[in-house]
């Protein structure tokens, strides 16, 4: 399936404000509430997501003139070049799907290009959300040379911004050989402590580096996504939506309902010109606390 839209003129021209996710799941997850607030505050846009579950940027940027190049998710090949999900949002809630029939995983999976993804809207903001290893190792994460691509794709000038990416939280069960070998050397964690120290480690590790990626790739924006998960999980009301904000069945993305609305409000406060007393939107289920996060995370991240 190709999308038709090409990107002819500059989205600066519009009212509305194009704003496209490039990354993994986890991009879904951050920006899944952002069209609901920026259309309760009176903010036109067109939010999209293109992403594949699992992978790095490095992935993306291989699979894009290498046809049949695949990563492994899952326990699974999957193949980067036209297996991306493409979600977008018009001043709703829940998103339109490309492929409508569906997508599945694997070599046989439908989805679409990244290129067509990117040519679908003139997008004003793309926004890159590399994976959680990028604190340890961000010059070879990606970026760069994904940017790159991304930008002469479109063939017109946008902004571009970065996701900061959560570390995962004390009492995580989801030990990953990816963050032991980017944050500890290879040597992995004799207890739960020793791994709780190991995620401490890697906050520090990517709010340190989160910075200074952005100035030396010359983005317009970084989006504290992890900043903020990580002041709301010291919160006693907000850290109990979800298993400190993430899912208790994989401890791996964010809840749904509070956790992603917390991630989709850094992204409202820091790509549009939005306050917390603007805002009218909540998940359902979240009205008694609402107010609490909006603040708490304009108050983390500004």
């Amino acid at each position: 399936m190709v999308l038709l839209i090409s990107c002819i003129a500059s989205a600066q021209q519009s009212d509305t404000l194009r704003i496209l996710g490039v990354g993994n799941s986890w991009t879904r997850d951050s920006m899944r509430y952002l069209s609901a607030i920026a259309s309760s505050a009176g903010k036109p846009v067109i939010v999209g997501h293109g992403y594949l579950g699992g992978s790095t940027l490095v992935d993306q940027w291989h699979g894009i003139s290498d046809t049949n190049y695949v990563y492994i998710h899952n326990g699974q090949e999957q193949k980067v070049h036209s297996t991306y999900q493409y979600w977008k949002y018009t001043a709703t809630e829940d998103p339109r799907k490309t492929p409508s029939e569906g997508y599945e995983n694997g070599l046989a999976g439908i989805g679409v290009t990244l290129e067509s993804i990117v040519k679908d809207e003139p997008w004003d903001w793309i926004v890159f959300q590399p994976e959680a290893t990028f604190g340890g190792i961000w010059e070879s994460c990606g970026i760069k040379e994904l940017m790159a691509e991304v930008k002469a794709m479109c063939g017109y000038s946008m902004k571009t911004a970065l996701m900061v990416p959560f570390a995962y939280p004390k009492g995580n069960t989801d030990y990953r050989q990816a963050a032991v070998d980017a944050y500890n050397g290879g040597r992995t964690p004799k207890d739960q402590a020793g791994w709780d120290k190991l995620y401490r480690k890697q906050y520090r590790l990517i709010q340190k580096a989160a910075p200074k990626a952005c100035r030396e790739l010359g983005m317009d924006a970084c989006i504290n996504v992890g900043k903020a998960i990580e002041a709301c999980r010291a919160d006693e009301s907000l850290s109990q939506y979800g298993y400190l904000l993430q899912r208790s069945q994989d401890n791996t993305h964010l809840a749904e309902g509070m956790p992603k609305y917390i991630a989709s409000l850094c992204y409202a406060y820091t790509l549009l010109d939005i306050k917390p007393e603007d805002i009218i939107f909540c998940p359902p289920g979240t009205e008694d606390d609402a107010d609490e996060a909006r603040k708490l995370v304009w108050n983390t991240i500004r």
